[in-house]
């Protein structure tokens, strides 16, 4: 163990890997300042197919190197515009805006770098101390309760949906579905293949999915608000050692919401959420006289939450790291790209690769540090990134999300992939059906499936009688019930208005995406009906049949009333999942559709012209005409597009971008 140690540390002496460290560092930073709507998950999607090529430990280093620090200065968007900085630091705005607002903006985020690298460090202190005792533990797992376990996991991803948890289920059994399509391994049954083409044989690509379901809507989110054009932030003002004095004064209650940080990120289900309003509630009931200053600008407000959320990716990995099923989209995709890097997460990487985890919490800690002192030594210009124009971010994105989803198979079919599935993750964020339970879905179906036929392939039925399995199962549908029985609307939660409306039976726009989904389920299960057993096991009798019964429980919940559309007592919970309101509604539909215009008009564009020509094409006409901007301005974009595409990746990383449809017609 101790050998593994000092080996992974050894890894992170190569000098790509410090580089790689240094520029998840800056991406990171970068993602936290920028407009609300670029979160690590899309940084993480772009990032994905091109490091996969890369020396596996400075793969690793980008991505850890870019959510540590990500986490650690999210605080800005709070604190200086009182908007959410993304997940896990919409607590923040409470105390920290006020605070901005009467000239302390530097004391709360002095508070909160410094919140942030102690947290980083006693999450990254617990994911080391955990790696010796649970190796023993997590060896004796063997493929029926790694099974279990992964769909342990999968279940309480319900968690996710806030006080709609049948919606995350449907939308974990659609994503599982999703990972079935190809051909079956053991059997070599082509299920869901369409149309025969070869594009599907492995089924959708991971990237291009997690890009247009995340990506999409962040840049929606950009077009239909227009950040840095219709608000201004609060004064700089104030000393950020002062802050950085609060929080060491406060050192107890660091230790306590950090260590609760890590308690929600090992837990499965309870997520980035959640994690800084279960800090700030527990800080607003013990701390002194917090009844009569939470809320109007106590630096204590922004020292819970921010500690709390950089504690919880110590957690977060323990549980992706050592039993193989991740916490959050970021950790899916960080799964995704260890899997596409030759790791198997769980049993198998600590058995054979244990130093490569000990590498991940070096930079873990590392990042942390640095990231804090990034934040105090460039508060000034990193603020002023938060003012970045929507006109200029927005192509920017979807100039990302386009080169992202072309580059996983350099197919024409991959845009439009990424066109389908940008117009499925913008109604599932509209009508509140979360997407991470989707890409875990997908994720983790390959490894479920696996473990099933393992299990039944080597014991039968009678796996399941397993002592260790029946502990798991109970625990796996105790957990369950409870979600289920803890979410449901009671009376108290409801206006006499609400209970009024419910009489009868109505029509709401998101049975539609209910009603698309319970299809789905049917056309599975009368295509692969005739399936062999070991073909269909998976798809139909795990996931098919239990999604059309979940569909058809939803379908009947919206049209008689019997779950409240209107905001709820944990919407926080939910805050990720929807779109910012205080649109008037036409001009919302307006942008929306002009947006998806530009988008679809984008693809296009790249389907006939190549993308080192369409793009740039786009990100001019773009500028020009939605944006406004001046045309100098305008040129310098499309042409910092073009040396981007073609100076970077042609030129340096010898990519061969495929043609141009009327090129090709020449």
């Amino acid at each position: 163990m101790f050998d593994a140690a000092i080996q992974g540390l050894l890894n992170l002496g190569n000098f790509y890997v410090i580089l790689a460290m240094a520029a998840g560092i800056a991406i990171g930073t970068f993602t936290a300042v920028a407009p609300q709507g670029l979160g690590t998950p899309v940084m993480y999607a772009l990032l994905i197919p091109v490091i996969v090529r890369w020396d596996p430990i400075a793969a690793i280093a980008i991505l850890i190197a870019m959510d540590a620090v990500s986490s650690i200065c999210a605080a800005y968007l709070p604190i200086l515009f009182g908007i959410p900085g993304g997940a896990g630091s919409q607590a923040t705005i409470l105390d920290g805006y006020p605070m901005g607002r009467r000239g302390e903006a530097r004391r709360a985020l002095g508070a909160s770098f410094m919140a942030g690298m102690l947290g980083s460090l006693i999450g990254t202190f617990t994911l080391a101390l955990a790696v010796p005792v649970a190796k023993p533990l997590i060896m004796l797992l063997g493929s029926p309760e790694l099974f279990v376990v992964v769909l342990w996991g999968l279940t309480m991803v319900a968690l996710l949906a806030g006080r709609k948890p049948i919606r995350g289920l449907i939308a974990a059994a659609f994503g599982l579905l999703i990972s079935s399509i190809g051909m079956q391994p053991q059997t070599g049954v082509m299920r869901y293949v369409f149309f025969d083409n070869p594009y599907f044989m492995d089924g959708f690509p991971l990237s291009v999915v997690a890009l247009a379901l995340f990506g999409i809507p962040a840049a929606l989110d950009m077009a239909l608000t227009k950040i840095g054009v219709e608000q201004e932030p609060v004064p700089l003002l104030g000393k950020l050692w002062d802050g950085a004095k609060d929080c060491l004064r406060e050192w107890w209650l660091v230790v306590r919401c950090s260590f609760l940080g890590v308690w929600v990120g090992i837990v499965p289900g309870i997520g980035a959420q959640t994690v800084d309003w279960l800090a700030y509630g527990h800080a607003a009931q013990t701390c002194k006289g917090a009844k009569e200053t939470f809320g109007k600008g106590d630096v204590r407000g922004v020292i819970a939450p921010e500690s709390a959320n950089d504690a919880k990716d110590g957690g977060d990995l323990l549980t992706t790291l050592l039993l193989g099923f991740p916490q959050g989209v970021s950790t899916a995709l960080f799964i995704a790209a260890l899997l596409a890097m030759g790791f198997v997460p769980g049993p198998d990487m600590v058995n054979k690769n244990l130093d490569v985890i000990f590498s991940v919490v070096w930079i873990l800690g590392l990042s942390g540090i640095v990231g804090s002192l990034v934040g105090f030594g460039l508060a000034n210009p990193l603020a002023k990134i938060a003012q970045v124009r929507y006109s200029i971010m927005v192509p920017v994105i979807l100039t990302f999300i386009l080169m992202g989803a072309l580059s996983a198979d350099r197919d024409a079919l991959d845009l439009l992939m990424v066109v389908l599935f940008g117009g499925l993750g913008y109604f599932m964020k509209r009508f509140s059906y979360p997407r991470p339970p989707l890409i875990l879905g997908m994720l983790l179906g390959d490894l479920l499936e696996k473990y099933l036929y393992i299990s039944t392939a080597s014991y039968g039925i009678k796996w399941l009688a397993r002592p260790s399995v029946i502990v798991l199962l109970v625990l796996t549908l105790g957990s369950l019930a409870w979600t289920l029985w803890s979410r449901r609307e009671k009376k108290s939660d409801v206006e006499p208005k609400a209970v009024a409306e419910k009489t009868g039976w109505r029509f709401e726009p998101a049975t539609l995406l209910t009603l698309l989904f319970l299809a789905v389920f049917v056309y599975a299960v009368l295509i692969g009906w005739e399936w062999t057993f070991v073909a269909k096991l998976m798809p139909l009798y795990v996931v098919a049949v239990p999604g059309l019964i979940l569909a058809l429980v939803q379908i009947y919940r919206d049209v008689t009333g019997s779950e409240s559309s209107g905001k709820e007592r944990t919407e926080q919970v939910e805050m990720e999942e929807s779109f910012r309101e205080g649109l008037d509604k036409r001009v919302a539909f307006r942008r929306t559709l002009g947006f998806f215009a530009w988008f679809a008009g984008a693809a296009v564009a790249i389907w006939l012209l190549g993308i080192t020509i369409g793009l740039p094409l786009f990100v001019l006409l773009y500028s020009l005409i939605e944006g406004r901007e001046k045309w100098w301005l305008a040129l310098l974009l499309a042409a910092g597009c073009y040396a981007f595409l073609w100076g970077l990746f042609e030129a340096f990383f010898k990519v061969i971008w495929p043609s141009g449809f009327l090129f090709l017609m020449m």
